[in-house]
C-alpha cells in the first residue's frame, strides 16, 4: 500500500474522461456496453497511471491518443468515423485474442487467424492508401486515419510500422491474394467512400475505389450504395459534431479562455467531418454566445445520447466542485431539453463509470 498523490489522482481523472469521450463518440449505439468493454480492457492502464505511467492525452497529444484508442476500441466498438473500421466490425483484428475452443487453452489467436488479419487487413490498408493519395499527398490528417487503422488490426509494432510506411499503390495494382469474403469486401468499399468523403470527395479518388471494387467484385448497385451511405454518415456525423460542441461550449462559456475553447475545439476535432470543421470551429473563441434553438431535428435519439453524454464528460472533466457542478447540471439540462431528451440516464451513466473506474484504481493505495 503506498501513498495516494492528488495530482496523480486527478490526472487519471481525466484520462478516464478522455477515455469515454471517444468512446461516445464511436458513434455506436450499445453506449453502457461500449464502457464497460473499455473499463474492462483499460483496467491496469488506470492503476499504472497512479504509478507514474504516462499515456496518451486528447489535448497534448491528439494523434497519439487518437491512434492508442482505436486500437483499445477496435474489439469493442471500432469508431465508426474512421474510415475501413467495418473492416474491423468484421472480427478483423487480433487484439480480439483467441475465440472458440481455443480461449479456453489461450489467449493468443490462432495462426490461421493471424494471416487472415495480415491479408485482408493489408488490402484494406493499402486501399484507403490508394484513395487518400488519388488527390495527391497524404497529408498529416490522412496519415492519421491510416495509422488508426493500422493500429486497429492489433498486429505487432513492427509489421504495422511495414505496413504503415509502404508507398502507395496503383489501386489498378491492389489484389486480394485468395478470396475475400462478401462482407469484408463491401466494407473495404464503404470505408474506402467514406475515407473520400471525409473532405471533399474527389474524381480521382471515385476512379481509385472502382479499381478495387472491380477487383473484389463488387457490383455497380453496391458500388453505389457505398458513396450514398458515405454521403448520408458524413451529413449525419456533422449534426453530432456540432450538437457536442455548442453545448459543450453552452455549459463552459465561463471558461474561456481555457477549457471553455480547448475542449470544444478538441471534441469538434474529433467528431466533426473534416469538410465541415473550419465553419463550427471557427465560433470558437469569438466570444459570441451560444443560444440554445432547437437545431438538432436530423439527429437520432442515440446520436442525442452520446451527444450529451460527452457534454457531461466535458462538464467532468475539471473535476468540479459539487456547487460547481450544479451550475453545470443546470446547463446541462437546458441543453438536453433543447434536444428533447432526458438526458439524466446518461449522465449518470458517465458519472457513474468516471467516479467508479477512479475509485477502483485508487483503492490499492489508501
Amino acid at each position: 500500500m503506498g501513498a495516494l498523490d492528488p495530482a496523480e489522482t486527478f490526472r487519471l481523472h481525466q484520462i478516464v474522461t478522455e477515455d469515454a469521450v471517444f468512446a461516445l463518440g464511436a458513434g455506436r449505439e450499445d453506449v453502457a456496453g461500449t464502457l464497460e468493454g473499455l473499463s474492462k480492457r483499460r483496467t491496469e492502464a488506470y492503476a499504472a497511471v497512479l504509478s507514474g505511467a504516462q499515456l496518451p492525452r486528447m489535448l497534448e497529444q491528439y494523434d497519439a491518443w487518437v491512434t492508442a484508442s482505436a486500437r483499445l476500441l477496435a474489439p469493442i466498438a471500432p469508431p465508426s468515423w474512421l474510415p475501413m473500421m467495418g473492416v474491423v466490425a468484421e472480427k478483423m483484428t487480433l487484439e480480439i485474442g483467441a475465440r472458440g475452443l481455443r480461449s479456453l487453452f489461450s489467449s493468443k489467436p490462432s495462426d490461421k487467424d493471424v494471416q487472415r488479419v495480415k491479408r485482408l487487413g493489408a488490402l484494406a490498408a493499402r486501399t484507403l492508401r490508394a484513395v487518400l493519395a488519388a488527390d495527391g499527398h497524404l497529408d498529416a490528417e490522412e496519415l492519421l486515419m491510416l495509422g488508426a487503422f493500422i493500429a486497429a488490426l492489433g498486429l505487432d509494432d513492427a509489421e504495422a510500422q511495414v505496413l504503415f510506411h509502404e508507398t502507395p499503390m496503383d489501386p489498378n495494382g491492389i489484389e486480394p491474394y485468395g478470396d475475400v469474403e462478401s462482407p469484408i469486401a463491401r466494407a473495404i468499399i464503404r470505408g474506402a467512400w467514406l475515407a473520400a468523403a471525409w473532405d471533399i470527395l474527389d474524381p480521382r479518388e471515385e476512379v481509385a475505389i472502382r479499381a478495387v471494387a472491380s477487383k473484389l467484385g463488387i457490383d455497380a448497385q453496391e458500388f453505389e450504395q457505398g458513396r450514398g451511405a458515405a454521403q448520408r454518415y458524413v451529413d449525419t456525423r456533422r449534426l453530432v459534431g456540432i450538437g457536442a460542441v455548442e453545448g459543450v461550449r453552452y455549459l463552459l462559456s465561463d471558461r474561456e479562455p481555457g477549457l471553455g475553447i480547448s475542449l470544444p475545439a478538441a471534441i469538434g476535432r474529433l467528431l466533426l467531418p473534416r469538410r465541415y470543421r473550419d465553419e463550427v470551429l471557427a465560433h470558437i473563441g469569438h466570444g459570441a454566445k451560444i443560444v440554445l434553438a432547437k437545431r438538432h431535428a436530423g439527429m437520432s435519439g442515440e446520436d442525442k445520447v452520446a451527444v450529451l453524454g460527452i457534454v457531461w464528460l466535458a462538464a467532468l472533466f475539471e473535476d468540479p466542485s459539487q456547487s460547481r457542478k450544479a451550475t453545470l447540471r443546470a446547463r446541462y439540462e437546458l441543453v438536453a431539453d433543447d434536444m428533447g431528451v432526458d438526458g439524466s440516464k446518461v449522465r449518470s451513466l458517465v458519472e457513474e463509470f468516471v467516479t467508479d473506474r477512479v475509485l477502483f484504481a485508487a483503492k490499492p493505495f489508501c
